[in-house]
């Protein structure tokens, strides 16, 4: 009686069908590659013998792709990732492939991806976090398709950026038109560049406006850090108050805040978010705030990754634009 082996190996299956190693494998691929049909036939009835099941990842190695593309981020807990992290995703298996994501908490999670085979032969890249700069993300990844989305790039590089003044120039005349003369800035990150970009954006349009800016707070994007910060704050006038936030998770806190402690901000309708969630548009909330075409940011990325040649320097580098969405 044959003995079944424990873990099954294509040399097993290649035995037992009686054929060699190389025409059990072209059997096995799952393309359409010649071998005779009785021949094929006794391959796949080893393998179901057997018990045998392909390895795909080393079958990719072999075909110079994984199949997988990596998204790389810090974190996915603000409600604005999701909404687009589910289509991204959706629109990568449209490909046909998959996503991985990868998550650094610092600095010395980079390093991990260099050691670990699995991650750093990935198809493409996509690198939403802050934490790796565009001279160093080719160096992480066997691919040259490695996309900036974190508001960080290289001319030889590939990115999307979105273009946020456009939105925010419209929020901050918008609230010099309810009246505003100084405000409050809730923000996310220290560490983002594209959070410094946005703080930037926001004083230089308040400038000119005349809005003073009276305070600035960093609380990660989250309504728990942002609603815990404004509930240590007192304000003894808000007749010209108005409250920016740089996610709409924020303004969602402030909205919450306000309710028992300045109802009047509410009634004004000087509280303005930040990515256009449909959180913005709840009966209890609606509050005003900038957001862009998550639809628009995803087809530049498919864009970049099934472009073959990136010989021009502007089509390495794509943009989409912000709007004001005033409720």
């Amino acid at each position: 009686m044959r003995t079944k082996p424990a873990v099954p190996t294509l040399d097993d299956v290649a035995k037992l069908a009686g054929v060699s190693k190389s025409a059990a494998s072209r059997a096995l691929s799952g393309k359409n590659r010649p071998i005779a049909s009785d021949k094929k036939a006794r391959i796949l009835q080893a393998a179901e013998e057997l018990g045998y099941v392909a390895n795909p990842f080393a079958q990719s190695l072999r075909e110079s792709s994984t199949g997988l593309v990596a998204i790389v981020v810090n974190h996915i807990a603000d409600l604005s990732d999701l909404t687009l992290f589910d289509s991204l995703i959706q629109a990568i298996q449209s490909l046909g492939k998959q996503a991985l994501f990868i998550r650094l908490r610092s600095e010395d999670d980079i390093a991990e991806i260099k050691r670990n085979p699995f991650v750093h032969r990935v198809d493409a890249a996509l690198i939403f976090s802050d934490l790796i700069e565009p001279e160093e993300a080719p160096t992480l990844f066997f691919t040259d398709k490695v996309i900036m989305l974190n508001g960080k790039k290289a001319d030889t590089g590939l990115s999307v950026t979105i273009n946020e003044e456009l939105g925010i120039e419209k929020a901050v005349a918008c609230a010099n038109h309810h009246h505003v003369t100084k405000a409050i800035l809730l923000c996310g990150r220290k560490t983002s560049v594209t959070e410094r970009q946005r703080i930037e954006s926001y004083h230089k349009f308040m400038e000119r406006f005349n809005i003073d800016s009276i305070h600035v707070a960093f609380c990660d994007y989250s309504y728990e850090s942002a609603f815990n910060h404004l509930q240590n704050q007192t304000y003894s006038d808000t007749s010209n108050l108005g409250i920016f936030c740089t996610s709409d998770a924020m303004a969602m806190a402030a909205v919450d805040f306000s309710r028992s402690k300045y109802p009047e901000l509410i009634q004004r309708k000087v509280i303005y978010g930040f990515d256009n969630t449909p959180f913005s548009q709840m009966g209890g909330y609606c509050f005003s705030t900038i957001g862009y075409s998550k639809d628009e940011f995803i087809e530049m990325i498919l864009k970049l990754l099934n472009k073959k040649s990136f010989k021009q320097t502007r089509s390495r580098h794509l943009s989409v634009d912000t709007e004001f969405y005033e409720r």
